[in-house]
């Protein structure tokens, strides 16, 4: 299966994911997407939640942006373990093996791929996914954008990695905020590591993986 088709999502400021469709896609239904709820972040927003199905190949993306009055350098590190680890238990599959890539600093942004293998009831399953972390807009806001690519384990790799390669963030990051004195006392003391992390953190918790991928349904 090859991806035939894109469909372009803006998703923060400056800032678009194209999405990259297997042929024959169609909309996953709105009741298979859960509901997400970041009302406890002040300013954050969901600005993307798409699923689509074609054959035994499901696609799921979510985006999401928060101000990030709170970031310092090293948070991309907590934040992206977070959401993978979010993704492992959103999944609905038991997982057997989870690898998560190196997180790469690309022009102002953070990548980090990951796979997985396991079962979704009696069906192995194969997963692949990637996180993009970075800031748009005059006011250096944080957007996280995950997609998550699941398929049969059964001769998988192919349909998921041209789809996740295809997929990409168009547009221009711009560079993370400077973190106050505040913070950066915050973020280095031991007794309270969270604290600092709390804005995006909690994006990461809230949006990004209730809603990644519910487990391919096998087929009759």
């Amino acid at each position: 299966m090859s991806s035939s088709a894109s469909e372009l999502h803006g998703v923060a400021p400056g800032l678009a994911l194209r999405l990259a469709l297997p042929a024959g896609a169609r909309d996953a239904p709105p009741e298979a997407l859960p509901a997400i709820d970041v009302s406890a972040i002040a300013g954050a927003k969901v600005t993307l939640r798409r699923g689509v199905e074609a054959d035994d190949v499901s696609l799921r993306a979510v985006c999401a942006t928060a101000p990030s009055r709170r970031w310092v350098t090293g948070l991309e590190e907590l934040v992206l373990d977070r959401a993978s680890g979010l993704v492992r238990g959103a999944l609905g599959v038991a997982i057997e093996r989870w690898e998560a890539g190196p997180i790469r600093g690309i022009e102002q942004r953070y990548e980090q791929p990951f796979e997985a293998a396991g079962t979704a009831g009696e069906r192995a399953v194969a997963i692949r996914g990637r996180h993009v972390l970075g800031f748009a807009g005059r006011e250096h806001d944080a957007a996280l954008c995950s997609v998550v690519c699941l398929e049969p384990a059964q001769g998988a790799g192919a349909r998921c990695e041209a789809l996740l390669g295809a997929t990409e963030i168009e547009g221009a990051f711009v560079a993370p905020p400077a973190p106050g004195l505040l913070v950066r006392a915050i973020f280095l003391a031991a007794e309270e590591p969270l604290a600092a992390a709390a804005g995006l953190g909690v994006l990461a918790a809230a949006g990004v993986a209730v809603v990644l991928a519910r487990r391919p349904r096998p087929r009759p």
